[in-house]
């Protein structure tokens, strides 16, 4: 019996260690697949947020732009601007993303709203629309340096967001904008 016990222990001990494997393999694999999913989740609503401020932005640039001469500055205009998308860009950020890529998320909307704000009520002398869209700007920049920090592999910082010439360059004087 003592033989029997020692030749089966052998071919068993084998046949435990493959099933061990495969199991904490399949254990191992299963996380790694569910981070990749998150990650690629993440990224596309990050992106979708970016995608969708942006949009706003040119209609807050349309709405400014097409206010009725007739409506007096402080009386509120109506709204031209989608806000669908936004909303849904940014529920996908809330359900999927980190709490700092949420948050950064939030702080380009509540920008958002500063800038749309102002535009319904048309903006008075002491406003100045590119400082206005300039803070929205600042929001998405804050927001994908947080975002590269969770998704990017190295995490650096971009040195430059955008080509846009500065604010106070003379090409924004030149009057044929």
């Amino acid at each position: 019996m003592t033989s029997l016990l020692a030749l089966l222990a052998a071919p068993v001990g084998a046949v435990l260690t493959t099933l061990i494997g495969v199991f904490v393999g399949s254990i191992v694999s299963r996380r790694a697949q569910d981070r990749h999913w998150i990650r690629e989740q993440q990224a596309a609503a990050c992106v979708r947020v970016l995608r969708e401020s942006s949009s706003v932005l040119v209609d807050l640039s349309d709405m400014d732009r097409n206010r009725p001469d007739d409506i007096p500055q402080g009386v509120l205009a109506p709204t031209t601007v989608d806000w669908r998308p936004w909303g849904e860009a940014l529920g996908s950020v809330n359900l999927v993303a980190s709490r700092d890529i949420a948050a950064a998320a939030h702080a380009i909307d509540e920008q958002i709203w500063r800038f749309h704000i102002a535009i319904r009520r048309g903006l008075t002398p002491e406003e100045n629309w590119m400082v206005l869209r300039g803070r929205v700007v600042a929001a998405q920049g804050h927001f994908i340096a947080v975002a590269r920090r969770h998704l990017s592999l190295t995490g650096e910082p971009l040195q430059r967001l955008d080509g846009r010439p500065a604010p106070d360059d003379p090409i924004w004087q030149t009057g044929r904008l």
